[in-house]
């Protein structure tokens, strides 16, 4: 008898096993509590003054931490709230504009760049054509990375590191100034290959979608992408309020990286390719609006169509670095996962945002301080190794237990459904515990249906449990749609 119940005990304890979800709340738990130490650990060995990070899964920001000093000389620390120059990670705010006007019919990512700016008459390269606001957009225009004039930039910027911070940046040009001399540009790589970064690229798009939208370019981006997402610590000038948490920046030289306090910027045509303030958890915002692309994406600011196509790859893979771009977005393999990312570093800021559409997993670091001499900001560092760590962690979650039936809330399908054009209209309701189907212009056709899986119905007479209805829901779950014989009803 006791050999018995032990037996039973066993086979209780393997189906309580098999049946018990690998992505435990508390590997995730143990993973985030391990997160400081990493992060003071890669601090330690960098440098950095402050460290602030986010960590976004879908549309919940898990974990949000900052570490260190917003001002070294007067130990103010760095808070959640501390605002960052995010550089170049500004380009993701530039391409995200270029898709709106496209969806809202205002601009062609074909277009002609001429169109928008009439000065713009570069040299081109024999047998190719005219610049594209779809080449701006996957630096594959072939253009330098930044205006000829940028020399100067470039070259002070040379002067400023030899002497110790003692020589003046200049800075890039104006905007007139810039226009005034388009006739001069010449396209050093052959358009439309391999991706060739480009600064230069994405002021002139900048400049273009203003001119486009008959708007500012930073009163479009703040009104129509930074304002909808809730992003109130982004902007491309700060109030009084704002400047008290702006962090000072830093810049370190070699050989001894010394610390010097980096130069204020003048943006001028910069504001375009990196001109934006913001703050981790705003940027893991906008991280989690990439994870919206479902085909009934409700946000006034994509489409679910737009997104999927800004993650899309749409230029050859970089035989220097074997990223390729969608629009904005640099895009590589890792671990058998799309990764997309951003990098963004100037005088006294680095930024870094990756993400993995398809575990929904975000991460964005951000420090002030740089290192002219030799990068070593929050590239692919500190990212990758936090990536590393959520990586089994989401793919285990793919091993939770078989669809349980019985855990199934019926009444959440409940209601009328309607094909769009009124051709058809079904009603679904719950009666005796049971979800039932019937098309409301044809009433004998009454039939129980039970789930088989997420969202998957089955006819409750049919042994082999084939999935003829599934339903989909929004990002809050709510039910919006019913597919039936490969139509498509709409909920009511």
């Amino acid at each position: 008898m006791r050999q018995g119940a032990i037996i039973l005990l066993h086979a209780i304890l393997f189906i309580i096993a098999i049946h018990t979800p690998v992505f435990a709340q508390s590997s995730l738990d143990s993973l985030l509590r391990t997160l400081p130490e990493t992060c003071k650990l890669l601090m330690q060995q960098r440098g950095w003054p402050s460290l602030s990070i986010a960590i976004v899964l879908d549309q919940k920001i898990i974990y949000s931490q900052a570490f260190g000093y917003a001002d070294v000389d007067k130990k103010i620390p760095a808070t959640t709230n501390t605002i960052y120059r995010v550089a170049s990670m500004t380009k993701l705010f530039n391409a995200t504009m270029l898709m709106q006007l496209a969806e809202r019919g205002k601009v062609n990512l074909n277009d002609p760049l001429i169109k928008y700016i009439p000065a713009y008459k570069p040299k081109y390269l024999p047998n190719t054509g005219p610049t594209t606001l779809r080449q701006l957009a996957t630096h594959t225009s072939g253009l330098h990375v930044d205006a000829a004039q940028g020399f100067w930039h470039y070259f002070s910027n040379f002067e400023w590191v030899v002497s110790k911070g003692k020589e003046k940046i200049v800075w890039g040009v104006m905007k007139n100034d810039l226009l005034s001399t388009l006739d001069k540009v010449e396209i050093e790589y052959t358009p439309n290959m391999y991706p060739h970064y480009s600064n230069f690229g994405f002021q002139l798009l900048g400049i273009a979608l203003e001119n486009a939208a008959h708007e500012p370019f930073e009163k479009y981006i703040k009104s129509n992408i930074l304002d909808p997402l809730d992003m109130r610590n982004s902007d491309f000038s700060l109030n009084d309020e704002q400047q008290n948490r702006f962090a000072v920046g830093y810049t370190y030289l070699e050989p001894d990286f010394q610390r010097y306090r980096a130069p204020d910027w003048d943006l001028s045509i910069l504001k375009y390719s990196g001109g934006l303030y913001s703050t981790p958890e705003d940027i893991a915002r906008f991280i989690s609006f990439q994870f919206r692309d479902q085909s009934n994406n409700d946000q006034k600011i994509l489409s679910g169509d737009g997104l999927r196509f800004m993650h899309t790859p749409q230029t050859m893979r970089s035989p220097e670095s074997h990223d390729t771009y969608g629009i904005g977005w640099a895009v590589y393999e890792y671990e058998g996962h799309q990764v997309m990312g951003h990098g963004g570093g100037h005088w006294g800021f680095g930024s870094k945002v990756e993400i993995l559409p398809d575990l929904k997993l975000g991460v964005v670091a951000m420090t002030n301080c740089n290192y002219p001499q030799g990068y070593l900001g929050p590239d692919k560092d500190l990212t990758r190794i936090i990536i590393e760590k959520f990586i089994p962690i989401l793919e285990a979650k793919k091993t939770e237990p078989a669809f349980n039936p019985r855990n199934v809330d019926l009444q959440k399908y409940s209601g009328r459904y309607t094909v769009p054009g009124d051709y058809a209209h079904a009603d679904v309701q719950v009666r005796d515990d049971t979800l039932c189907f019937s098309l409301v212009e044809k009433p004998q056709f009454n039939a129980a249906i039970l789930p088989v899986g997420l969202h998957r119905f089955c006819f409750a007479v049919d042994p082999e449990k084939n999935p003829m209805f599934r339903f989909s829901t929004d990002d809050s779950g709510k039910v919006v749609n019913l597919e039936f014989l490969e139509f498509r009803f709409k909920k009511k």
